[in-house]
Parts: C-alpha cells; structure tokens; sequence
C-alpha cells in the first residue's frame, strides 16, 4: 500500500533549492504565537489558503492562539480548506477519540471555518485502498501551502512510522508500539483500547506541501530534533525527510534546540 498514491503527484520539490530555517525561541509560548502569526498572515495574503492540521498535543497552544486572534476579530477562517494529516484505523469520525473529533475541539468548532472545507480521513471505511486514493487526489487538487507537522518519539510524522518509504502516498499502518503509548496521552484510558492501526497521509504526499512547519517543544523531543535536522536522511527516521524539502520552517523552544549545533541554532 505504501506507493498507493504516489503517481498523483508531481516531483516539483526535488528540482528546488532545498532551504530550512530554524528559529528558537525561549518558551513555548513564544513558539505557539510565532507559527499562528505565521498561519495567520498566510491566510491574510493568499486567496483559499489550503492549511494541513496536526493533532496531539504540540500545536494545542498554537490553536488556542488562532482561536483568540479569531475572537479578537483578527483573523477570518472562512476561505480557508483545512487538510487534517492522520486517523485511527477502525474507528468513525464521531469517535471521541478520533483524531477529527480533537481538531473540531481544539480548532475547528471555535473559528468560521466552513464544514464543506474540512477533509479529514475515514478510519471506519470499509475501502482503505478507494479512501487512501481519494484522499491524496482532494490533496493534489487543492495543493496545500503550509503542512504543520510534529515529530513523533520514534522520529515518526503522521503516522509515517520508521521504515515507511519516501515514495509512500496515503496509506494504512501499524503502528509501533511507541506511538500506541503515546495515544494514552490523547484520552484513551487502556492500553488495550488504542487502535492498533492508523491512515496517514504517505511522507512523499507531506512532501508535496508548499511549505513544511515543523514544531517541536520540550527536552524530550531534544535528541529527536538533532536526529531530524543533522542526522543522516533515511527512512528509518522519517522526519528527517524534511531535509530534502525546499521550504522549512523549524519551530522550536529552547529546550528542544539544547542537543542541536550551535551553528545551526
């Protein structure tokens, strides 16, 4: 299933200059208000923004931020399309658990963003193979300008765990044993109860982006983020792919930088 998707889109990025900036700032705060100033004046110049959304818990601080901006009146989410970039496997929509439940909380049920403009995956279909195509073709038709991202503890993004091919397009996983401890951060009260698979948007569909947004906070993630942006680009580590992207933004506190050289902070 991994090369699924992957002749819907074009190789645009690979012709480009690679170039990655990464900004450190002292606490998360800091991080939160600079990637939702960043969204923010994206969706102020660009006619349809196209934005890709990440769940768990990083970028919560960044949406509590657009959604204070959008009540100040500073900020109209109504042309925006909203990519949602994973999902458990197995469970609908409506889940409390879902990953498309957290966004409506944490996003999207407190700003103007239209229901018709919001994709997200169904984890409950019966046809992963028709949803994984349909899905990277809504993503081709309506390339997105800037993919948020986080980085996972085994150096996953989505739910591209290591060993995912570069070449993949949306597609089912299981998922390693990191990233189902990890959901008991998300709700789930039992191991047991974790999916055990998910559907993710493939690495070379994150790829396609015309922007990636990589946010990582904490000392915790600080070996991670070293791996990710001076370690070797291999598909052991997935988000090291990041590398080979032409536009990066690295978003980090000061904490998550403390492993990284010092020219590169």
């Amino acid at each position: 299933m991994k090369k699924l998707c992957y002749y819907f889109f074009r190789k645009e990025n690979e012709a480009k200059e690679k170039h990655m900036k990464i900004i450190v700032f002292d606490n998360e705060k800091e991080v939160d208000e600079y990637v939702g100033k960043h969204i923010i004046h994206l969706i102020k110049t660009k006619e349809n923004p196209v934005i890709g959304f990440a769940t768990g818990n990083t970028p919560l601080g960044m949406y509590q931020y657009l959604i204070n901006q959008f009540n100040q009146g500073y900020v109209d989410f109504s042309q925006v399309k909203a990519f949602n970039l994973d999902e458990y496997a197995g469970i609908e929509k409506t889940h409390p658990r879902s990953f498309a439940s957290a966004m409506k909380e944490s996003l999207f049920d407190h700003i103007n963003i239209k229901k018709e403009n919001i994709f997200s995956l169904n984890g409950a279909t019966q046809n992963m193979t028709s949803e994984c195509l349909n899905y990277d073709k809504l993503i081709y038709e309506n390339p997105i300008d800037v993919q948020i991202l986080g980085i996972g503890m085994d150096g996953h993004i989505a739910y591209n765990e290591p060993g995912t091919s570069f070449d993949s397009g949306t597609h089912v996983v299981n998922l390693h044993k990191k990233s189902i401890e990890s959901s008991l951060d998300y709700g789930f009260d039992n191991i047991e109860d974790v999916p055990k698979q998910g559907i993710t948007q493939g690495i070379h569909t994150i790829m396609q982006a015309k922007e990636l947004v990589m946010i990582a906070k904490g000392k915790k993630k600080a070996k991670l983020v070293k791996r990710m942006i001076e370690g070797k680009v291999s598909e052991d580590f997935p988000s090291s792919i990041i590398q080979k992207h032409s536009n990066v933004i690295v978003v980090l506190d000061k904490d998550a930088a403390k492993e990284l050289s010092e020219e590169k902070k």
